[in-house]
């Protein structure tokens, strides 16, 4: 199946479930800009697939429409669409793998999947294998499983915990009796947001650094003045830190990948006249900051601040000296051959 022949059929179920007389062939034809010979081959994919359509002949007019009683099985109603997008969004899931909410969402799509006819099954299948969602890198959860388990269970029933939790950056641990807020997912990473009352302040801590945690008793009140946007509004991604005004040029061959994206909710970007942009970020100038700059190579310079541009030329000719100094052949054990 080509990728217009699934755009097109799933079209014509979306068409056909908001419009209860339905539409002719040529109505659809003429909607989905395609010949008249494709919508019937796609009207009767649809039907081979089992999903309820049929064709109706009244005041002149030949129109097909979906059967509005048409049940999958399950307690509650999904439309066709709905299903469809639903089977093919699975991918979206694998970043959960390893942890409870995987083993249940995998139990949830078993029982769709045994609550549909085998034909339309198959048919979903089909769009599946069509459209795959990388999800690049991620973690490895099956480790601490238990961890985001308990600690979301916390978060629901409001209760403090106490954990040993590693730095990152130093490796000390350290025991912190955290309010915890919120689980949050960034990145293919879990992180824990929640009030550390060993520093006085909202923390976010990556839940596979938690090496031990223990539920308490007392439980807390969550803040009616704290939100999310705001908290991570000093992030640039994961890290937070006071924000500076940082502006950086991309040159033509990264401008238009620098446009596609929203980087931080803060961004301001401007044409130039050479075909680059000029990015403007409140953001902390921080490890994620630095490495995202230095991910578009020589397609990137920072025009402001001064200090942030003296640590991203620390950082490049600190590079080029760890390779000028190691001149040597690449091992087999160094490519993992």
């Amino acid at each position: 199946m080509r990728g217009d022949q699934l755009v097109r059929q799933w079209r014509i179920i979306q068409l056909l479930e908001n419009r209860k007389k339905g539409y002719s062939v040529a109505e659809l034809s003429a909607k989905l800009e395609t010949a008249k010979r494709n919508v019937y081959r796609d009207l009767d994919a649809l039907q081979s697939a089992g999903f309820p359509l049929y064709s109706e002949h009244e005041d002149g007019r030949s129109s097909w429409r979906l059967v509005s009683a048409f049940k999958t099985g399950l307690h509650f109603p999904f439309t066709p669409t709905e299903l469809m997008a639903l089977h093919v969004s699975r991918d979206l899931m694998a970043v959960f793998e390893g942890t409870a909410f995987h083993e249940s969402l995998e139990t949830f799509f078993a029982k769709v999947k045994a609550a549909l006819p085998p034909q339309t099954m198959r048919y979903l299948e089909n769009i599946a294998g069509r459209l795959t969602i990388g999800l690049g890198s991620r973690k490895a959860f099956r480790g601490f499983k238990e961890v985001i388990k308990r600690v979301s269970e916390a978060v629901a029933q409001r209760k403090q915990i106490e954990i040993r939790y590693r730095a990152a950056s130093t490796g000390r641990e350290t025991t912190r009796r955290v309010n915890p807020y919120q689980v949050w997912v960034m990145g293919g990473s879990f992180y824990l947001i929640g009030y550390c009352h060993l520093r006085d302040s909202v923390r976010t801590f990556s839940l596979d650094r938690i090496s031990s945690l223990r539920e308490l008793d007392e439980q807390f009140r969550f803040p009616k003045d704290f939100s999310l946007d705001d908290y991570l509004q000093t992030a640039f991604r994961v890290m937070r830190g006071q924000p500076e005004t940082i502006k950086v040029r991309f040159g033509p061959g990264a401008a238009e990948v620098v446009k596609e994206r929203i980087w931080h909710p803060t961004q301001e970007i401007r044409d130039r006249s050479d075909g680059g942009v000029v990015v403007t970020l409140r953001v902390p100038v921080n490890y994620e900051v630095i490495s995202w700059i230095l991910g578009f190579g020589s397609a990137a310079e920072v025009l402001e601040p001064l200090s942030l541009k003296e640590r991203i030329v620390g950082e490049l000719q600190s590079a080029i000296e760890t390779y000028r100094d190691r001149p040597r052949p690449i091992s087999k054990e160094a490519t993992g051959q």
